[in-house]
């Protein structure tokens, strides 16, 4: 699999190295530089979800895809957690996992526009206050660890807050995609951001859902 998705990459004309085991991808990934990582969660001595924790401990941010037979929910979630960007279960067609992969592609240029159109660099909403240019995220002053794609949700959330965001606008926005196949992915990322953020995840105070939209940021505090 490993081979035929490297060959299959090369022909669309992508630069590819690839590794047979996490430990022999985690040197490279460390000092390398790449614009996208695909790992299984199932490998030989170290799991891919060790071997993406092990990047992200070391401030790592590469956009990351898991393409794996693990399909269950736990699975999924494990590797979000982890700081995965997007997760693939085996079996899958080439041509969506080529798409994945260039939305993921698409995020850093996506970033460094948001950027140069100058727009505020923190946002303050009751207690949460979410600084752009640190890439930080405090909660009655405590620190909060996100993912880079929970920071870049939440951001977008707080550029307009009390704006009603539908999960294609989400998509477009972060993603720069509009391919359906991803527009559920939004929410296990939205549950998530609410473990970290909200005292009651059940009951949200900040990351409110929008009943047959999406979702908004509350601008009531």
């Amino acid at each position: 699999m490993r081979l035929l998705l490297a060959g299959y990459f090369r022909r669309l004309g992508y630069d590819v190295e690839e590794k047979e085991s996490a430990e022999d991808a985690l040197q490279p990934a460390l000092t390398g530089s790449y614009d996208c990582f695909i790992f299984d969660v199932q490998m030989p001595g170290m799991s891919g979800l060790e071997l993406l924790r092990k990047l992200r401990e070391r401030h790592i941010h590469t956009p990351t895809l898991f393409l794996t037979a693990q399909d269950k929910l736990e699975d999924k979630v494990a590797g979000f957690e982890a700081g995965t960007d997007d997760y693939l279960t085996k079996p899958f067609e080439p041509r969506e996992l080529e798409l994945r992969v260039e939305a993921l592609l698409r995020r850093p240029a996506r970033e460094v526009e948001l950027q140069q159109e100058g727009e505020s660099q923190r946002f303050e909403i009751g207690s949460l206050v979410i600084d752009k240019r640190r890439h930080e995220v405090t909660l009655d002053g405590a620190l909060v660890e996100l993912t880079p794609l929970e920071f870049q949700i939440l951001e977008r959330l707080a550029s307009e807050p009390g704006r009603a965001w539908s999960r294609n606008d989400l998509l477009d926005e972060v993603w720069s995609t509009e391919y359906e196949g991803y527009q559920r992915n939004v929410d296990p990322h939205i549950n998530r951001l609410r473990q970290k953020i909200e005292n009651d995840p059940k009951n949200p105070r900040y990351v409110l859902t929008v009943r047959g939209v999406g979702y908004k940021l509350n601008d009531a505090l």
